[in-house]
Parts: structure tokens; C-alpha cells; sequence
């Protein structure tokens, strides 16, 4: 009789082990899904859905495959930040020392501008057609960027986290609707047939090096991920350890892969083969999709595209001007630091809020300033921006790979000799991405 009762107490005694750490896991979910929302953006709306419309399904394993490559570039942010409570930004401190935290600002910054400007931009662009909103772009870009500020004013980290993860989920639905939507039109061969060109040609490399370099997103959102595992941190009052850190930023990096999949499909599925001049502008581009939908497959169709495109621009222009304000604070706090100093980044992370709001507010000004006024230019800006990312892209994969391996991690909290081996293997064909895209600019 005695061990008929034991059994029950043991299940029930495993069943509330069990639920802490269910919990546990539950409550390191944030950072991961703002990655997400951040690199799900104009890469995979446009890029990605262009290299659908030209080539069918004949890119989709390399765009795979790329963005397999560079997982441990944006992995080594979390882990830092697991290990050892301190950004990398923090971490290139104290591997290299202040001037190359200074040289990395110096750099960055205007680009973050230059971004938020762009994603702005063509989430107005986007949101004005599908609404039938009569504002000029401009002006519904600053709209827009006002809107996502008050939220991230309104509650910081925990609001910026839950209203993401709504959109993450708005649109993941649609995209995945719109996508088996697209199926039955795709014509799933290695490389089509109708491809506009064949697979070792000169414009397919151009449309490779495009596309690959920049997927799933430029390298310096490692280092926000790495601020917003902190900021978890903090809100949580308590440290996520690694496999809570892993799983979290796994569930987020899978996920922008299986999106990006998505859109090439819809691309595949509707766009190819239509032998129509595809438009060159992100906004004229979105645009066509839906009206493609809703020429192909009903005016329904239309509104789930248009959801999803609008939802997954919008969640990237609140997740940079939450994340990228983060990176500025930690990089003039790290130049200010002093250089024996042994705290730990997060525990100043909760006094950071002024900081933080008024880094936002000054990259908000500075790119309204560019759609205002620079407009003209613009191309020239966004030039400059991808530019820029194509040749740190290596550099900061290396900085990684040599802060996660440095002295301020202990020998037992450093990645394993696979890891490494597979971060080398990235830092190699980000370097050769790099090469081929400046040749491509500048000597094709």
C-alpha cells in the first residue's frame, strides 16, 4: 500500500522540481525575440523577396547556409553577457582597450542614424499605401518614430519586450499564411530554369554578395543583443545562465532564418516568372508584392501581405531605437570607465534610463534631420551605411571571437574548440562577403 503512495509523491515531487525551471526559461525570454524583430526588416522584405522574384527558389540554400555560418557571431553576445555580466562593448574594453570602444562609436553611431532613418522611411512608405494614409513620407516616418519612442518612454525594456513579441507574433502568422498562399505557384528545382541568370554568372554573384552579406542582419546587433540579455537581467533580478541564454537566442535566430525562407518563397511564389519590371525602390517594392497577392489570389490575400510586411518593418524601427540608443550609452560609459574598475556592467544597468532616453531622443532628431533635409541625398547615406557594414562586418565578427576567447572570461566560461572553429569559419566568408561586395561596388 506504502509504495502505491510513493509513486504519486515522486511524480509530484518531479512535477514541482520541473516548474522553476520551466519558469526559469520562460522568464530568460526577451532578448532573443527583440533579435528577431530587429533582423527580421528590409532584408527580408526586400532582399530576400527580390531573390524569390529572380531566382525562384535557386538562392534559398544559400541564404540558409550564410546565415548558419554567422550564427556564432551573434551567438558570442548573449554568451558574454551570461558569462560574464558585461556587454561586449564592455568586453572590447577590456580586451583591446578604450580606442577601439572609441573607434567602434565613431564609426557606428552616425550609421545608427542613417538606419533608423531608412527603416523609418520605408515603413511610412509601406504603412501609408496599405492604410491610405495622405501624410507625406517625412512626415509619417517622424510619426512612426515618435509613436515608438513614447512606448519605449512609457516602460522601458518590459513594455518594448511584450509590445515586440505581439508583433513578432502578427507577423509570423501572416507571413506564414501568405507563404502557403505562395506554394503551390513555386516551382521548387535546385536552380529554375527561369532564373534571370544562371547560376555562375556574373549577375548572380552581384545578387549573392548582396543578399548573403546582410543576412539575417548586420553584425552590430550581437552587440545590442548582448545590452538587451542585460537589460533581462535586470528586469528580471537575476542572471540568465548559459543554456537559458542559448535557448532564448536560438529560438530568435532560427526564427528570422525560417522568415527569411518565407519571404524568398513568396518572392518564388508570386513574383517569378510574372516577367514584369520589378520596382527598384524598397516602398515601390512592398507595394507590388500586395498588389501581386491581390491580383493572383484575391483581395484578402493583399491585407494578410500588407499586414505582414507593415508589422515586420515596424517591429525593426522599435526594436533599433530601443537597442541602438543602448549601444551608445555603453560605448561613452565604457570610454568613461576607469580601466581597473572590477563591477560588473549590469549592475548599473536600472540607473541608466536618462542615459538611455536621451541617446534615443538625439538619434530620433538626427534622423528626422536626414529625412527633412538630406532627403536629396539619401541614397548617398544609405550608400554609405551598407558600406560601412560590409567592411566592419568582418572586424566585429573577430572582435567577438577574441572577446568571448579573452581575459575577461574565465578559461571554463569560454566557447568550446567547435564553436571556435565555426566562429573562424564565419569571420572567413564575412571577410571573403566583404572583399566580393567592394568589388562589386567599386571595381565591377
Amino acid at each position: 500500500m506504502s509504495e502505491q503512495h510513493s509513486q504519486p509523491s515522486t511524480s509530484s515531487n518531479a512535477a514541482r522540481a520541473a516548474s522553476p525551471r520551466r519558469s526559469r526559461y520562460l522568464a530568460a525570454m526577451g532578448p532573443g525575440f527583440l533579435f528577431a524583430g530587429a533582423a527580421i526588416g528590409t532584408s527580408h522584405v526586400v532582399q530576400a523577396t527580390r531573390a524569390g522574384a529572380d531566382y525562384g527558389t535557386g538562392l534559398l540554400a544559400f541564404i540558409l547556409l550564410a546565415i548558419l555560418i554567422k550564427y556564432p557571431c551573434f551567438y558570442f553576445g548573449p554568451l558574454y553577457a551570461s558569462k560574464t555580466g558585461n556587454s561586449l562593448v564592455e568586453g572590447y574594453r577590456q580586451t583591446f582597450g578604450k580606442s577601439v570602444v572609441a573607434l567602434f562609436g565613431l564609426v557606428q553611431i552616425p550609421v545608427f542614424a542613417i538606419i533608423v532613418a531608412a527603416i523609418a522611411i520605408t515603413t511610412a512608405g509601406v504603412g501609408g499605401n496599405l492604410l491610405g494614409i495622405g501624410l507625406s513620407g517625412p512626415t509619417l516616418a517622424t510619426v512612426l518614430i515618435v509613436a515608438c519612442c513614447v512606448i519605449i518612454y512609457a516602460g522601458g525594456y518590459a513594455i518594448v519586450d511584450a509590445v515586440n513579441k505581439l508583433f513578432i507574433a502578427i507577423l509570423s502568422v501572416t507571413t506564414l499564411i501568405a507563404t502557403a498562399l505562395a506554394l503551390p505557384n513555386v516551382d521548387w528545382s535546385f536552380y529554375p530554369s527561369t532564373a534571370v541568370s544562371p547560376l555562375l554568372s556574373h549577375t548572380t554573384f552581384v545578387t549573392l554578395v548582396a543578399v548573403l552579406g546582410f543576412m539575417p542582419s548586420g553584425l552590430s546587433l550581437s552587440i545590442v543583443n548582448s545590452l538587451w540579455s542585460l537589460a533581462r537581467n535586470d528586469a528580471n533580478g537575476m542572471r540568465a545562465d548559459s543554456r537559458q541564454e542559448r535557448a532564448d537566442f536560438d529560438i530568435g535566430y532560427i526564427g528570422s532564418a525560417l522568415i527569411a525562407a518565407c519571404f524568398v518563397i513568396m518572392g518564388a511564389g508570386v513574383l517569378h516568372s510574372q516577367n514584369i519590371n520589378l520596382a527598384t525602390g524598397s516602398v515601390g517594392f512592398a507595394s507590388q508584392v500586395v498588389d501581386l497577392y491581390v491580383a493572383t489570389l484575391g483581395p484578402w490575400s493583399g491585407f494578410v501581405v500588407g499586414i505582414s510586411i507593415f508589422t515586420v518593418l515596424l517591429t525593426t524601427l522599435l526594436t533599433v531605437l530601443d537597442g541602438f540608443p543602448r549601444v551608445v550609452v555603453a560605448v561613452f560609459e565604457s570610454l568613461g570607465r576607469d580601466e581597473a574598475s572590477p563591477q560588473p556592467e549590469q549592475v548599473r544597468v536600472g540607473q541608466r534610463q536618462g542615459a538611455l532616453y536621451l541617446a534615443m531622443a538625439a538619434l530620433s532628431v538626427l534622423a528626422v534631420l536626414i529625412l527633412y533635409f538630406l532627403m536629396s541625398n539619401f541614397w548617398l547615406f544609405i550608400n554609405f551605411a551598407m558600406i560601412t557594414s560590409a567592411v566592419i562586418s568582418p572586424l566585429l565578427a573577430a572582435l567577438n571571437h577574441f572577446t568571448i576567447n579573452g581575459v575577461s572570461v574565465a578559461p571554463s566560461d569560454r566557447p568550446s574548440a567547435l564553436l571556435n572553429a565555426w566562429s573562424g569559419l564565419a569571420i572567413v566568408t564575412l571577410a571573403v562577403l566583404s572583399l566580393c561586395y567592394l568589388y562589386v561596388r567599386f571595381l565591377s
